[in-house]
């Protein structure tokens, strides 16, 4: 009888997540194209999350040459400063910033998105009663914010290939007569 309910429960908690419309999140171009290249500074910390959204949207990575688009990744900065203190002068709030710097060009090298910023910051609590707790948590808005930003150069590279593509419709060809 316990099995019962167990899986009368886990059937309700099923149809509520369907009903909810609960998925999981992945991206998909809406444009033709396949491929992209990564360049520059591929060892960045926001790149492993980047190469698996790509990956997600069914777009392979290939090296510059034989790309439409490539994504050049051209800095990227971390920062953690202080924001409030305690009564004894002790660090009580920190804010933690990642920004990366781009460029999208196409396979000739002309600029199809210039360069660019994007930048994500969060600020966290010092508690410390629980310091393990306070680098877990920075260790946790880290990824966040790294996700974040991967997620938004996918949206960028999907926003080029489809002004590309408009482009090349609009692009008027030479009549074979």
């Amino acid at each position: 009888m316990r099995w019962l309910h167990t899986i009368v429960l886990g059937a309700l908690c099923l149809s509520t997540l369907v009903g909810c419309g609960f998925q999981l999140r992945s991206y998909s171009f809406a444009t033709d194209v396949t491929r992209v290249a990564l360049v520059g500074r591929t060892q960045a910390d926001v790149v492993p999350v980047l190469r698996n959204l790509i990956a997600q949207a069914g777009v392979a990575e290939v090296s510059a040459d034989p790309a439409p688009v490539v994504l050049e990744l051209l800095e990227e900065r971390r920062e953690r400063r202080s924001v409030s203190t305690t009564g004894g002068a002790r660090a009580a709030e920190y804010e933690t910033s990642l920004a990366v710097q781009y460029r999208v060009l196409d396979n000739a090298g002309q600029e199809l998105a210039p360069v660019t910023w994007i930048e994500r910051q969060r600020v966290y609590r010092i508690d410390r009663d629980n310091i393990m707790a306070s680098s877990g948590e920075q260790v946790l808005l880290e990824a966040e914010m790294r996700d974040d930003i991967a997620a938004q150069l996918v949206r960028v590279l999907d926003a080029v290939s489809r002004r590309m593509d408009a482009s090349m419709a609009d692009t008027p060809t030479p009549d074979a007569g």
